[in-house]
């Protein structure tokens, strides 16, 4: 069924989970896990996050290399040693390289415990969807979304002037030991003060923070359907395509109890990936398509053993040198724990145990109706038509009806 709303166009996929006639694609690589009983649906690129983070690596290492060969070179070419480039080259890998790259680390990480999977179980013809609850989070006294970074620049104006202390040539012993000796005293003090704030603040967080519950509901009653929507601005306009599962309000049919998002960028691609996650419910694993694997390290390993047959030397050598750059090794190693370990870590007692499989003649089976729907659907696709082209399940069903008594009739007046 087709609706315009204010912002677009709406099909409608449900609340039948009828047959679309589409290719089950999994177009936007939303399935990630596949077991004989139930489907995740997960979204989001864990590879590049874990790149981008483990980029710092390779920048600690490259300023460690440059800070070790100035000092060598120092060394060399005046006969004596110095630590002040190694120091400060070294610094600058303790306040900036390696708290980034360990605060990207820790982000993603966050990000795949805040961004839980869509279950669906075919044996219960049931779908988990998960939500927040509404609870208000602890406000932090002296805290806003400026005041880690106001932290971190005093932290480094501090150390800034303790190192300028120190490297002073023109002041006496006297005059630099004393503004070494407070400069020390300030950046101790700031030290134990935000991590004494942090610490308390992350147990409070812990105890406060909104928990993360699952919806279950009915297979055959969620809400499903593919937006498109208009955005228009100044000297643009881009069309975004969406595909939404939703559990309805019972307060408010017009919003939502729980809901997951996917841009699927086409109309006919987010009907290949409804038609794999239809195709799972009804058909079993077999119909629906397995999770990609770009995100494996089998993966990676296969594409560099295939890269250095397709490709000659010197590009290879630049592939090697972009991998190591990235770690895209390690960061293979990183996303396959966030996928198998990390997401499933935070998921509810309650929903491994609804997970758990079931005995075979304890399976929820689909409806009558839904499958004499589907039986129905599939001759008139064979016929040509298209599922955007059928309207409404419920007024196609009332027509085919009437042109079956017109039929009678006019055999019983031929007659």
């Amino acid at each position: 069924m087709r609706r315009t709303t204010q912002e677009g166009r709406l099909l409608a996929l449900s609340p039948v989970p009828v047959t679309t006639g589409e290719q089950a694609v999994d177009v936007n690589a939303w399935i990630r896990r596949k077991t004989e009983g139930w489907l995740d649906l997960q979204n989001g690129n864990l590879l590049f996050g874990a790149e981008f983070a483990l980029m710092f690596l390779s920048l600690t290492i490259l300023v460690m290399m440059g800070g070790v060969g100035m000092t060598v070179d120092y060394y060399l070419g005046h006969h004596e040693l110095t630590w002040i480039p190694l120091l400060g080259l070294g610094g600058m890998n303790l306040l900036v390289t390696i708290p980034w790259g360990l605060y990207m680390h820790f982000l993603g990480n966050k990000a795949v415990k805040e961004t839980p999977p869509v279950r669906l179980n075919r044996q219960r013809r049931e779908v988990a969807m998960p939500r927040w609850t509404t609870e208000k989070g602890l406000q932090l006294p002296f805290w806003n979304s400026n005041s880690g970074l106001i932290a971190y620049i005093a932290l480094l104006l501090t150390i800034g002037f303790v190192f300028s202390a120190i490297t002073q040539e023109n002041a006496s012993d006297e005059y630099r030991s004393t503004l070494v000796f407070w400069g020390l005293l300030t950046l101790g003090t700031e030290i134990l003060v935000i991590s004494t704030y942090l610490f308390i603040a992350l147990c409070l967080k812990k105890k406060h923070d909104p928990k993360l519950v699952y919806e279950i509901y009915p297979w055959d009653k969620l809400v499903a359907y593919i937006e498109t929507k208009q955005n228009i601005g100044p000297g643009l306009m881009a069309t975004h395509t969406v595909l939404t599962l939703a559990i309805p309000n019972p307060d408010d049919p017009e919003s939502a109890l729980a809901a997951a998002s996917i841009n699927v960028g086409h109309e006919t691609s987010g009907l290949a990936q409804w038609e794999c996650i239809r195709e799972f419910m009804e058909n079993g694993p077999e119909a629906c398509p397995d999770p990609k694997n770009d995100e494996t390290l089998a993966h990676y390993k296969a594409k560099c053993r295939q890269a250095r047959k397709d490709l000659s030397l010197l590009p290879w050598l630049g592939k090697k040198v972009g991998d190591w750059f990235f770690q895209r090794y390690l960061a293979h190693i990183i996303t396959e724990r966030r996928i198998k370990t990390l997401a499933l870590k935070s998921l509810p007692e309650e929903l491994k145990a609804w997970s758990a499989p079931l005995p075979q003649e304890q399976w929820a089976k689909p409806s009558e109706a839904l499958q004499s729907l589907n039986q129905h659907l599939a001759r008139a696709y064979e016929r040509g038509l298209k599922f955007t082209q059928m309207g409404p399940v419920s007024e196609w069903q009332a027509g085919r009806e009437e042109r079956q008594r017109q039929k009678r009739g006019r055999g019983r007046f031929r007659a």
